[in-house]
């Protein structure tokens, strides 16, 4: 996949849907668990070292799929190499439960499909089609900008905000 990645790091820095200090346990074989600060922004899930402004990776959360491993834990996979798994270990089942939900919800797909079903539930209340969704592209766009603040005052709110104030620079980065 292609990338920017000035865009990349500018979005890991904008504010989060959930952020927590996670263990993390990469895919490769012999890979420890490490702490990691973990920052959910849109569809991507950016990972960074404790002491670190900028994010060692991310992933995005397309076309994944996410996994109760064991009580307090749970992994990442994508659905072309199902073998190679993201592990994370929270603090407890509460929080776990947080991240998957808010994990499985993140996806594009998962909101396209959101958009489409209270378009649906729009004109069975109503009896007509919201205006401007009926053109194909621009429907969509037009329908998340609409429904998006509802969407989002539909969530849990979040109990873990990410603040640069908690987490501070190293000297130097900007």
């Amino acid at each position: 996949m292609r990338y920017n990645e000035k865009e990349l790091q500018a979005l890991s820095r904008q504010p989060a849907e959930m952020a927590a200090e996670l263990g993390m346990r990469g895919p490769k074989k012999g890979s420890v668990l490490k702490r990691r600060l973990v920052k959910l922004v849109v569809n991507f899930l950016f990972y960074f070292r404790t002491d670190e402004a900028e994010p060692v990776g991310a992933l995005l959360l397309e076309r994944c799929r996410v996994i109760r491993e064991e009580p307090g834990a749970f992994s990442i996979s994508f659905i072309e190499d199902p073998e190679r798994k993201y592990h994370f270990e929270c603090s407890s089942e509460e929080q776990c439960q947080e991240w998957m939900e808010a994990l499985r919800r993140a996806s594009y797909e998962f909101m396209r499909r959101s958009l489409v079903f209270y378009r649906n539930e729009i004109r069975k209340v109503t009896g007509k089609v919201c205006a401007g969704l009926q053109r194909a592209g621009v429907g969509l766009q037009v329908a998340e900008a609409v429904l998006r603040p509802w969407l989002m005052a539909t969530r849990p709110p979040h109990r873990t905000p990410w603040s640069s104030s908690a987490y501070p620079r190293r000297p130097g980065s900007s």
